[in-house]
């Protein structure tokens, strides 16, 4: 069995988005949304285990939480490789997990074909942002862009609450304060109350903040602040008529 490192710098080459590493099948990465095996023999329980220990410590992430829950979210970079998602889960008694390529560039939004109407929220000065869309379908790209967009073009301080961190914005025009959740801040709620104490302009919420739009509406209807909120359903969808509707819930909350 080959070492972890070896498996993630051949997802990258490959052009790979995603590398999967589970118990009773060979590690497998997923290219243009079709799967290949990348190793000879199928994993045990134990090679699984120890793939993934490996990537707590080059997370520098402990694996106790991890190891209570069952579930966990972390990311972490290989230097000149990729930056890399994680999430681990337990099935049929053992480890597993799957690790999403990031590369460290933030793509084009043109090479993406993201129209200049969805790139011109960037100029939005109040309110609120919703991102939605089934998972994979380039929510986080998206607002990674958008961000960039800011970034370049405004002198702005922009928090970013995340779980986990994704793309990596330097400092251009605007301050980027990234924060990732159980590392730099407790949880979202804390690090979103703490955010009216560091001079914000622009607010990203990560996925896991849906539960929390009340609170969000709460904190910040008064401040004017641009907020972004990416929104995960945990049913793996949302539709124009759920958007609606979650949007009316929150004007309604709002008055």
């Amino acid at each position: 069995m080959a070492e972890l490192v070896e498996y993630l710098k051949r997802a990258v080459k490959d052009g790979a988005s995603d590398l999967f590493i589970v118990a009773g099948g060979k590690v497998s990465e997923k290219v243009e949304k079709n799967l290949y095996s990348i190793s000879e023999e199928n994993m045990t329980p134990q090679e699984s285990e120890r793939l993934i220990t490996e990537l707590y410590v080059r997370a520098n992430r402990p694996i106790e939480r991890y190891l209570r829950s069952g579930d966990d979210d972390f990311s972490f970079s290989l230097p000149g490789i990729a930056r890399f998602r994680v999430n681990t889960y337990h099935q049929r008694g053992s480890m597993a997990a799957v690790v999403r390529v990031v590369v460290f560039e933030i793509p084009n939004w043109k090479d993406l074909h993201i129209p200049e109407q969805i790139m011109e929220i960037a100029d939005v000065a109040h309110g609120m942002v919703l991102v939605t869309g089934t998972a994979g379908s380039g929510k986080s790209t998206t607002q990674a862009c958008i961000i960039n967009r800011i970034n370049q073009t405004r002198g702005c301080h922009i928090i970013t609450l995340e779980d986990p961190i994704e793309f990596l914005h330097r400092n251009q025009k605007s301050i980027v304060s990234q924060r990732e959740i159980a590392i730099d801040s407790e949880n979202y709620l804390t690090a979103l109350r703490a955010c009216l104490r560091q001079a914000p302009d622009v607010i990203l919420l990560g996925p896991q903040v849906r539960h929390l739009y009340q609170e969000v509406v709460d904190k910040f209807e008064s401040t004017g602040i641009p907020i972004a909120v990416i929104d995960q359903t945990a049913y793996g969808m949302m539709d124009g008529e759920k958007v609606l509707k979650t949007a009316i819930k929150m004007m309604k909350a709002a008055k």
